[in-house]
């Protein structure tokens, strides 16, 4: 059997996150010793013991979340899963980079601690907000009467995710507050993640996403801006620069996925945040837990 692996993540992270990992599995402890020893501050002490608002930090939150997700992939080897395809909701698309074999652990940690400060550096600049209960399609002409707002993750049918300035989110949300079924939830982000704000953090990227040595994935992966399956590592890392302004389609890539036959799912990280909207997208087959 083949499965696919699907890697969480920011607003995954939480207190302890790794723990129980780094105690009873050698390899899971020597990835995050690895990390501790490439990165400039005590990444463990952070994902074991916080404060939550250091680990709930973009600079922080980033390297946590990819770092716990590689401590997982040990157990799913250990375990004997085997995988064909491989994605990840935004920031989890780098742990499926590594586990598609295109970068190395470090490299692609190198990434991801770029990307948390470039990302983290726009704090204050904006928010995003979920959207349950309405479609695409319904929520688009809505979005398009203000400039700096837009569709930032495509989650599930009615599951979306605005983002933009305040101000821009605020006129939204007041609009949609007419709709008797539609709930909108503010998220617990300090900037406007996956929209054109995400401008100069993006071109930040270009370059160091340019520099990263990077191999042919040896199995798919499916990048979230496409959502359609790929092992061609020049597109792929084009995708990973646009990703940052671009859109997540998740359900789209979870449709690709069960489209190529896959047996199963499996989310490979902290929390359950995927497998919890996964029922929303598909039945059969399931998401599993790690």
């Amino acid at each position: 059997m083949s499965y696919a692996l699907l890697f969480p993540g920011q607003g995954s992270q939480r207190m302890g996150m790794g723990k129980e990992l780094y105690e009873e599995h050698i390899e899971a402890r020597q990835i995050l010793e690895s990390a501790c020893e490439f990165l400039d501050y005590d990444l463990k002490k952070i994902m074991f013991e916080g404060p939550e608002e250091v680990l709930t930090d973009t600079i922080y939150a980033q390297p946590a979340i990819y770092v716990c997700s590689a401590m997982y992939l040990e157990k799913v080897k250990k375990e004997g899963i085997s995988y064909s395809y491989v994605a990840g909701h935004s920031l989890g698309e780098y742990s499926a980079l590594y586990a598609s074999g295109a970068v190395s652990f470090l490299d692609g940690l190198a990434l991801v601690e770029k990307r948390g400060r470039a990302m983290g550096e726009e704090n204050g600049k904006g928010c995003m907000a979920a959207v349950t209960g309405m479609t695409e399609e319904m929520l688009k002409p809505i979005v398009e009467a203000e400039k700096d707002v837009v569709i930032a993750n495509l989650n599930t049918e009615t599951q979306l995710t605005l983002s933009g300035t305040e101000q821009g989110i605020g006129a939204v949300t007041q609009v949609l507050e007419a709709y008797d079924e539609v709930v909108v939830k503010r998220l617990a982000v300090s900037a406007a993640f996956h929209s054109p704000q995400m401008k100069r953090a993006a071109n930040k990227m270009r370059q160091v996403i340019e520099q990263t040595i990077m191999h042919t994935p040896s199995i798919y992966m499916v990048p979230n801006v496409t959502g359609i399956p790929t092992k061609d590592i020049d597109a792929i890392r084009e995708l990973l620069f646009l990703q940052i302004t671009g859109q997540v389609r998740w359900k789209d890539s979870i449709l690709a996925i069960r489209d190529a036959g896959v047996e199963g799912f499996y989310e490979v990280g902290c929390g359950r945040v995927l497998k919890r909207i996964h029922p929303f997208i598909l039945t059969e087959p399931k998401c599993y837990s790690v």
